[in-house]
């Protein structure tokens, strides 16, 4: 089977798993009282941004990886991990900033996530060794893009006030 084929095979399911956990067990406990406590846990889910750093190790993906994609993929991803971070402790410390600083990692995470997918198809690095990163790609990305939308759909909605 096509390499292309199984990681979208892959990321499909992915997608509609996380999409279905989202829309059966957090969307229906948003309410006033929670609100700040399910926008926390969305932004934890994504401290862990700062995984893709393994692109540098040695033997961890192939040579052939291009270098300038790595630069963009494991920076990227390290910024938003660390707003996302600080977003989440501003949150808990229920600082007037908590709420533009989750709208500023929102906005760095949706253009790294779309840069950097588009990059990576054109580059054709599906069809190169990505060691245990591949998992990041069909497992951790989709969980990424579901939980960005549900963090949007918050701040959208203003469920935050």
């Amino acid at each position: 089977m096509d390499s292309l084929v199984v990681l979208g095979v892959q990321c499909t399911f992915s997608l509609l798993v996380f999409f279905l956990i989202i829309k059966w067990y957090v969307i229906p406990e948003i309410n006033q009282e929670n609100k700040f406590n399910v926008l926390a846990i969305l932004l934890l889910v994504n401290v862990f941004r700062y995984l893709p750093l393994s692109l540098f190790m040695p033997g961890q993906v192939s040579p052939d990886f291009p270098p300038y994609l790595k630069e963009i993929v494991a920076h990227g991803d390290f910024l938003s991990g660390l707003l996302a971070l600080i977003a989440l402790l501003l949150l808990k410390s229920k600082k007037r900033s908590a709420i533009g600083f989750t709208w500023l990692f929102s906005a760095v995470s949706i253009i790294d996530m779309v840069v950097v997918l588009a990059l990576a198809m054109n580059e054709k690095v599906y069809q190169l060794s990505l060691g245990a990163n591949y998992f990041t790609v069909s497992v951790y990305v989709p969980l990424l893009i579901v939980v960005q939308g549900m963090i949007l759909k918050i701040l959208l909605t203003k469920v935050y006030r």
